[in-house]
Parts: C-alpha cells; sequence; structure tokens
C-alpha cells in the first residue's frame, strides 16, 4: 500500500500528528525532544510505525519525519500556543531526577529482551516474567533474581537524557565571584549559558566523553540498585546491557 493521491497524503498527515500528539502526551514529552526520541531510520522510528500498524504503508516515514520536524520547530521557533506551552512547561514534563533519565522516551520491553536474557541465563522464555515493562524489569525464575535490560539504542537514549537532565541543573548554578564579605557579586550560569546556544553542544559533548568507559554504567548500577537491594552484577550479551542481583 502506498501514499498516492492529495487525499492520501492529508489522511495520513492527519492520523500520523494525532499519534505523535499522544505519543507526547502519554511520555511527557516535550516537543524538542521528538527527533531525540524517534529519530529517522532509528529502531524506535521504525516500532513507532509498527506498533500503529503504518510501516506498510509506501512513503510514511517521510510522513512521520515531517511531522516530528514541525513539532521540534513549533517549540524552537516559539509558536506554540499558549495552552501548549503551559502544558509542556509543566513539572510533568521536566526530568527531576538522574532516574528519570531511563524512562524518557524509551519503548516498553519487547520480546527480543526476553530471548537475550533467556540466552544468558540459559533459560526458557517461560522462566522470564515481565514485571514492569516500561521500566524494563524482569524476573528470572530459575535464576532466582530481578533484572533490569536495556537495549544498546536505549543506552544512547538514556546518555543523552543524562546529558540534558545534567545541562539542566548546571544552569541553575549560582557562582559567587566576590567573597561575600567584600560586597555581594554572584552570577547565575543561566543567564550566560541561555545566551549562547552553542555551549549546550559543548557541554553534551563534554559529558559524554565523562560518561564513557563504563562511568554510565556505573551510576545507573548504583541509582537501579536501591529498587532491589543492590545489584551485584551487570552484564552485556549481543546489544543488550542487563543489570541483575546474583545469577
Amino acid at each position: 500500500m502506498s501514499i498516492n493521491s492529495r487525499e492520501d497524503v492529508n489522511k495520513y498527515y492527519q492520523i500520523v500528528n494525532e499519534l505523535v500528539d499522544e505519543y507526547m502526551s502519554k511520555g511527557k514529552i516535550r516537543p524538542s525532544n521528538l527527533k531525540r526520541y524517534l529519530q529517522p531510520g532509528s529502531e524506535r522510528f521504525k516500532k513507532f510505525l509498527i506498533r500503529n500498524k503504518l510501516n506498510e504503508i509506501t512513503g510514511i516515514d517521510r510522513v512521520l519525519s515531517d511531522v516530528i520536524e514541525d513539532r521540534a520547530n513549533m517549540e524552537s521557533d516559539g509558536v506554540l500556543t499558549f495552552e501548549s506551552f503551559k502544558f509542556f512547561e509543566s513539572d510533568e514534563f521536566k526530568t527531576s531526577s538522574l532516574k528519570q533519565c531511563f524512562y524518557k522516551g524509551l519503548e516498553k520491553a519487547d520480546i527480543e529482551m526476553e530471548k537475550a536474557l533467556a540466552d544468558f541465563f540459559d533459560t526458557n522464555l517461560g522462566s522470564i516474567d515481565v514485571v514492569d515493562s516500561d521500566k524494563h524489569v524482569f524476573y528470572i525464575e530459575d535464576a532466582w533474581t530481578d533484572v533490569v535490560c536495556f537495549s544498546e539504542e536505549d543506552m544512547k537514549v538514556i546518555e543523552e537524557n543524562m546529558a540534558e537532565y545534567l545541562y539542566s541543573e548546571l544552569k541553575k548554578k549560582e557562582i559567587e565571584l566576590v567573597e561575600r564579605m567584600f560586597g555581594d557579586l554572584s552570577i547565575n550560569l543561566g543567564e550566560i549559558i541561555d545566551s549562547n546556544p552553542a555551549v549546550y553542544e559543548a557541554f553534551v559533548s563534554a559529558i559524554k566523553e565523562k560518561l564513557a568507559n563504563e562511568v554510565l554504567e556505573e551510576i545507573m548500577e548504583n541509582l537501579l540498585g536501591g529498587d532491589f537491594s543492590g545489584y551485584a552484577k551487570r552484564d552485556k550479551i549481543r546489544n543488550y546491557h542487563i543489570f541483575y542481583w546474583g545469577k
């Protein structure tokens, strides 16, 4: 099936617009982050189309890409309605902790994760229970262990989420330029950073370098451990990262 007429174009743009708005609303995702979470050509982009039964339509990739670009531009150009602006600026759409970085924009756990876990723990799919598909939590009966599993693509999204969160935290910092005993002279970093868009790119690049060499996994291990009395191990099978207690 393909998009052949102007009528088809209008029909599918309307469908995709509604689906993207629903995706943002349910996931509490800002328009500016859509391009990161649904990057054209990525597995997440393809899954979005498959989940909504649109993947067999020739030309639908272009429609989805256009809608995502349109939403991102609306926010960056400041043309959102006042109601939409208030909606996206609400606390629900903000990342208020490092741990939330593990879930923003991620797809639900899927059968491929279960297969990878079955191979890793040398068990069958019947021994794997999905505890929380949104947070990618599984229980392996044969191994008596809880497991959190993320794909390589998930890890990249988490890294980007973390960089964005840390950037927002940096902007809140106030630097004291002169000791208070000589006078109150300080400056909020946000006042400087917001006036120079290039700073964001430089900061993200620097943070990604810091998160290399397993630092990201160490942070995740420590934060996730609080849910399951601490993780004793972390490992990887194929392109899946797993965090678990014992084996």
